[in-house]
This record gives structure tokens, C-alpha cells and sequence, in this order.
């Protein structure tokens, strides 16, 4: 079992840096936007930053992915890495199909990777709740900045 413990904690740090540099990806790009002044608080502006924010997610959880089933694919647990991808989807989403197996020797791994996959999900929904926070905040300040035609 240390074995086991060891790779995967290895392995959930590696894609815990993954996704914080994704999310940062993200944020740094609307700071700067609002630097220039560029943000807006549109329909389209607000559906182009979220839809980036979370296409850029789903490229960091693929690549978390790949990355467990490439260690799948080292320790000798699959014989190719179709399979490998597969079973880690199904593990990191939670899914848990249970179609493929584990053996017995590496089995914690999946349960290992399932726990970060449901942080990193976790953390994508905050990452989309905080983009249309942030948009609503955009949209009262841009009302608030209008003048009232109506005095």
C-alpha cells in the first residue's frame, strides 16, 4: 500500500498544479482585460468568458487524465493507453462504470485519483460561479456609472 500512497499523492500533486495554472490562466486573463478596460458586461462578452473559463477547465481535467493513465500505463496495469484513458476518465469523473478493473495491487490508485478528480471539478464550478459573479458585478457597475436619462 505505500507504494500505492506514494504515486498517487505524487501524482494528485502534479495535477493539482495543473488545474490551479489553468484557473490562474484564466484569471490572469480577465485582470488583465479589466486593465485595459476591455471587460463588458454583454450577454455575448459574458458567454465568450465563460465558455472560456470553462473549455480551459476541460483541457486541464484532460490533462490530468491523461496523466493518471499514463501512470496506469507505466506501472504496467493496461496494455494500451486507450484503455489506460478510458478507465482514468471514468475514475477521475467519478463515474465508476466499473466495466475495467483494477488489479488488486494498484486499486487504491483508483480511488486516489476519483478523490482529486472530485476536487478538481469542485474547483472548476467555483472557477464559473466566480466568472458570472463577476460578470453580474460588471453588469451593477456599469449600470450604476450610466446617467439616469430619466431626471
Amino acid at each position: 500500500m505505500g507504494i500505492e500512497l506514494l504515486l498517487g499523492s505524487a501524482l494528485f500533486a502534479l495535477t493539482v498544479v495543473v488545474q490551479v495554472v489553468a484557473v490562474m490562466a484564466m484569471v490572469r486573463f480577465l485582470q488583465r482585460r479589466d486593465r485595459l478596460g476591455r471587460l463588458d458586461s454583454s450577454f455575448w462578452y459574458g458567454t465568450a468568458a465563460l465558455s472560456g473559463a470553462m473549455l480551459i477547465m476541460f483541457v486541464g481535467h484532460l490533462v490530468q487524465v491523461a496523466l493518471w493513465a499514463g501512470l496506469f500505463r507505466w506501472i504496467g496495469e493496461f496494455e494500451d493507453y486507450k484503455t489506460a484513458f478510458y478507465h482514468s476518465a471514468v475514475n477521475f469523473s467519478s463515474l465508476g462504470y466499473g466495466d475495467i478493473v483494477m488489479s488488486d495491487k494498484w486499486r487504491l490508485l483508483g480511488a486516489l485519483e476519483a478523490s482529486g478528480g472530485i476536487m478538481m471539478f469542485g474547483l472548476s464550478t467555483a472557477l464559473g460561479f466566480a466568472v458570472i459573479n463577476g460578470i453580474f458585478q460588471l453588469s451593477k457597475a456599469q449600470v450604476v456609472q450610466k446617467p439616469d436619462s430619466t431626471r
